[in-house]
């Protein structure tokens, strides 16, 4: 009875030696994708915190029916964007849109012109610009 004795706790002590080695190596993973998205999260939301836009202007040409608007839109965060990747909503609708200068580096001070072409409707109207950081400005102008 003895021997049978400490084979049974030699067999729970070595269960128990590899299910803590596995619960270590897995709560090791773990607390590594945390630390890793902990600091992501931390990187974006300084970007955030550094990223500010300014519509300077926003003017429309043309026709009643069919117009095109020109937005004048400055960088006055210090955080260098890009051209390309800005969302334009008219009345919250996304438009699609060209921008001036055609280099998509938007660097801090710098000055771009977005032009949304194609718009209808008369009256007074909203324009959103969103940067890939998700800051924004609004402007409203009138037909």
């Amino acid at each position: 009875m003895g021997f049978e004795t400490s084979v049974v706790i030699a067999i729970f002590f070595l269960s128990a030696m590899v299910l803590g080695t596995t619960a270590y190596i897995v709560i090791g993973a773990s607390q590594d994708l945390v630390d890793d998205a902990s600091y992501d999260q931390n990187e974006l939301q300084v970007k955030r915190l550094q990223t500010d836009i300014l519509i300077d202007s926003s003017a429309p040409t043309g026709s009643n029916a069919s117009y095109n608007l020109t937005l004048t839109v400055s960088n006055t965060g210090s955080e260098t964007l890009k051209s390309d990747e800005l969302n334009v909503l008219v009345d919250g609708v996304i438009e699609s849109y060209t921008f001036a200068p055609t280099t998509t580096t938007w660097t801090p001070d710098g000055v771009i012109i977005l032009t949304v072409e194609g718009l209808s409707g008369v009256g007074s109207h909203r324009v959103k610009v969103i940067t890939e950081n998700g800051i924004s400005d609004y402007d409203t102008y009138n037909v």
